[in-house]
């Protein structure tokens, strides 16, 4: 079996979907079923207009996707994608979306006159041919439910490559590091951290500090570095480059606390990242992990201050060095990408074989 993974770029800084698809591969490649990437920030417009009007590029690009079984997309607000799924469905290959969050409320109120138009021509006919709709959690796919019409949904949480954490005893420190990890923008609530941070009293600072580190345009690093200069923050929040991967695993074993206030979320990879490295976890209920409490491995925030505030203060009565070793469970039990790319290949099988064994499709 043969897999298309079309997505928009293998670039780390551009947020989970790289990382997700590099875990997926390295274990559905060992598994004998071949997952070819394509990146649609290599392939022009130019190119895709030669494949649909000039017949010796199109037998060129047919030759090549024949080849592929099941053509699975990692991007959606892309006319590049519409061109590729009109093609294959010339060919009757099956193809299917991924949310990864680019459909939840919060993203679609994002340019919302762009996204409703490219809807209204584009996307909803695109997702209503597809053989499939991938959710990796309950209410992104309640999001995309009520939004457009699809096939065949299933539901399959994003896993993380574990062996790459190290197993660790964990030790008391008088100061506790918390940290924020993960792109720099607006959607992540960065703005109402660095507003709540301000809002502590100076005694906290006694036994916790803070770091933000990520990846992010120039301007929303800017954006940053003026609030936290505003509240004269500048001794208190240390704002740190984006760090590359393979320093990734190393970094994170430097923090005890993980904190991340999005207003949305797909199925942040940097938190159960941060899970896997033993740090317990301050989240909004926006991020869709309510287990975190149930393993008593975090505590969940609405997204204003006093709620951020609140959590920020408790951590100074709980037991954090027994919640990182709860955190580090949650992760083994749940969400080990041994199991969830096991989940996603049988998936894959279903759809080659038009069968319906797996136990993740929606039963409506």
């Amino acid at each position: 079996m043969k897999i298309l993974s079309v997505i928009r770029t293998m670039n780390l800084s551009h947020g989970g979907p790289p990382e997700v698809l590099r875990n997926q591969i390295d274990y559905i490649n060992s598994k004998k079923t071949i997952v070819q990437v394509l990146k649609l920030n290599s392939l022009s417009f130019f190119y895709l207009f030669k494949i649909l009007f000039i017949k010796s590029y199109r037998l060129r690009f047919y030759k090549f996707i024949k080849k592929i079984d099941i053509i699975h997309f990692h991007e959606i607000w892309s006319l590049k994608i519409i061109i590729i799924i009109y093609l294959a469905n010339k060919l009757l290959i099956k193809h299917f979306f991924v949310g990864h969050g680019y459909l939840d409320e919060w993203s679609l109120k994002q340019k919302p006159l762009k996204k409703i138009l490219f809807k209204f021509f584009f996307l909803g006919r695109a997702i209503k041919s597809s053989s499939a709709f991938f959710s990796s959690t309950k209410k992104e796919y309640i999001d995309v439910k009520k939004n457009f019409k699809i096939n065949n949904p299933f539901i399959i949480p994003n896993g993380i490559n574990i062996d790459q954490f190290d197993k660790r005893t964990l030790e008391y420190k008088k100061i506790k590091k918390i940290l924020f990890f993960g792109r720099i923008h607006e959607k992540k609530g960065l703005k109402l951290l660095i507003d709540s941070i301000n809002s502590l009293p100076s005694s906290y600072f006694d036994n916790f500090s803070f770091e933000i580190t990520g990846p992010g345009l120039i301007d929303d690093f800017k954006k940053i570095q003026k609030l936290i200069s505003r509240y004269s923050l500048n001794k208190k929040i240390l704002v740190n480059p984006p760090i590359v991967r393979k320093e990734k695993f190393q970094y994170l074993k430097k923090f005890d606390i993980f904190v991340l206030p999005s207003y949305e979320e797909g199925d942040s990879i940097a938190l159960k990242e941060a899970l896997a490295s033993y740090m317990p976890v301050i989240i909004s209920k926006q991020c869709r992990l309510n287990i975190v409490e149930e393993y008593e491995a975090g505590i969940e925030i609405e997204t204003n201050k006093k709620s951020l505030l609140n959590g920020l203060m408790k951590l100074q009565e709980l037991d954090l060095i027994k919640m990182g070793y709860n955190a580090r469970k949650l992760i083994e039990e749940k969400y080990d990408n041994k199991i969830c790319s096991q989940r996603l290949l049988n998936v894959y099988e279903d759809l080659f074989n038009e069968t319906r064994v797996s136990e993740d499709w929606v039963k409506d």
